[in-house]
């Protein structure tokens, strides 16, 4: 089957299995976006408040553009797990919440890219792909604030943890 017949079969809106897994989208990028002004209300971005202002709103468009798709199938509320697990990290000092958030973003990349492949609907699976894009960009920024290098420090840019600990496990030997 080709590509073209494959989108062709597809269907534009998202399905009932989709909206469950754009409404977990939606709960993570609310706790992101809470996470960023956690950092910013803690005064853990020094001279970087600005960017991390600006990376809290790009997720709050995430979440409302989501809702806009799934309707009353979004939760409006954020994942308070994901929210409690960092927010220690964002609230530290600046180069401290630059990891943390860049660790998320790497994540949120991964679990993203996995997430456009499930789902059914291309609009969906559109809308997914573009925040994909965007979180790719912050995971390089967010490096560089914590004084990263991408020449010395090449795999905090190109690895994500979910991909480490993979390659980790398939490494290991065997007792």
């Amino acid at each position: 089957m080709t590509a073209s017949k494959i989108i062709s079969d597809s269907p534009v809106r998202p399905t009932e299995a989709d909206s469950e897994l754009l409404a977990s989208a939606q709960a993570a990028a609310l706790a992101t976006r809470d996470l960023y002004q956690a950092a910013v209300a803690a005064g853990a971005t020094g001279d970087h408040t600005a960017t991390f202002v600006s990376l809290a709103a790009h997720h709050d468009a995430y979440a409302q553009a989501i809702s806009s798709l799934i309707g009353r199938a979004a939760p409006q509320a954020r994942d308070d797990e994901l929210f409690s697990a960092n927010k220690s990290d964002f609230e530290s000092d600046a180069t401290t919440a630059a990891l943390a958030a860049h660790t998320l973003e790497n994540s949120l990349v991964a679990a993203h890219t996995e997430l456009v492949g499930a789902l059914e609907g291309t609009e969906g699976a559109a809308l997914i792909a573009s925040m994909v894009v965007i979180e790719s960009r912050h995971v390089v920024a967010l490096a560089t604030i914590a004084g990263k290098s991408p020449v010395g420090d090449i795999d905090l840019f190109l690895v994500t943890p979910e991909a480490a600990q993979a390659d980790a496990q398939t490494t290991t030997p065997v007792a």
